[in-house]
């Protein structure tokens, strides 16, 4: 799309991304596109709004509600009763919203590019994205498949006009380009042709999600210094792995340069000391260099 470039970057071109879903995407979407928290609770009989503290008469003391289905945090409440960490469905517009911040603060593409004349037009590229299939880990899918149709990307084609600005795009039918004919072509409109191209790509920015699972209270690990066992990390978590981590995640963008482009926690589980933060971007480092190959490997 051709648009209007803001006053404050007169020069640049923008990046819109836009995520959907259908009840094919999984079992827990509805006809709009939208992850059910009520049917995440039926789904795997978790106890939920005026159940829940019922729920707890017959909770067996480690998280389990009536011994069936999965494992949630619980925290014990001073009157006996618990507080359950609901699994948390996806959020699109958050997605939305983290891709398109991630596109524009990585360096992946330069934003001068996508500029067509200064102050009057320049190229709103449109990234759409649709969920097949969400069997977990859809933040770093999204991301990827993002980045690699900006790899692909090749602008049109354009003629703009010297005096008003306004761009048409030129059909590929509609001749060479560059050539003597065209160019007289081009001057008796007062046009300039400008080819299509493909972008100039940087470090492409590689996510790396991490479910944090509470510790196994009977299990034989060794606790911290603090008498605390020590959280399990899972990467590039399932959809079931997710429900039990109960929105408990670190998402973590790098690129080949060693940077960390965006460091994001979620949960109240996702504390973490800085020795665990360290090995966690050694992880995003590994995860960046082994897949931008992958992403980029034709350009």
């Amino acid at each position: 799309l051709v648009g209007h470039p803001g006053n404050a970057t007169p020069t640049h071109g923008d990046i819109d991304v836009l995520v959907t879903a259908s009840p094919l995407s999984g079992p827990r979407f509805d006809i709009m596109g939208r992850e059910s928290v009520d049917s995440v609770a039926a789904f795997y009989n978790y106890p939920h709004g005026s159940n829940a503290r019922a729920a707890t008469e017959n909770d067996n003391g480690n998280g389990n509600h009536g011994g069936h289905g999965q494992n949630y945090n619980c925290n014990n409440n001073e009157d006996g009763t618990r507080n359950y960490d609901a699994p948390h469905p996806l959020d699109i517009k958050q997605l939305e919203s983290w891709i398109r911040r991630t596109l524009r603060s990585s360096r992946y593409i330069d934003p001068t590019e996508l500029g067509i004349e200064p102050g009057k037009s320049a190229w709103r590229v449109r990234i759409s994205i649709h969920v097949v299939n969400h069997d977990g880990n859809v933040w770093d899918a999204a991301l990827l498949s993002a980045c690699a149709a900006l790899a692909d990307l090749k602008l049109p084609v354009v003629e703009v006009n010297r005096k008003d600005g306004n761009v048409r795009i030129v059909d590929g039918a509609e001749g060479g380009i560059g050539g003597d004919d065209n160019g007289v072509e081009a001057e008796k409109k007062k046009v300039q042709r400008r080819e299509g191209r493909s972008l100039t790509l940087g470090p492409v920015p590689v996510p790396l999600t991490i479910a944090i699972l509470p510790s196994n209270n009977n299990s034989n690990d060794k606790a911290n210094k603090n008498g605390k066992s020590n959280p399990i990390f899972l990467v590039d978590p399932t959809h079931l792995e997710e429900d039990v981590a109960c929105g408990n995640f670190v998402t973590l963008v790098c690129n080949t340069d060693d940077e960390i482009v965006d460091f994001n926690k979620k949960g109240s589980g996702s504390r973490l000391s800085l020795n665990r933060i360290s090995a966690l971007a050694s992880m995003g480092f590994g995860r960046a260099k082994e897949l931008e190959p992958l992403i980029v490997k034709d350009r």
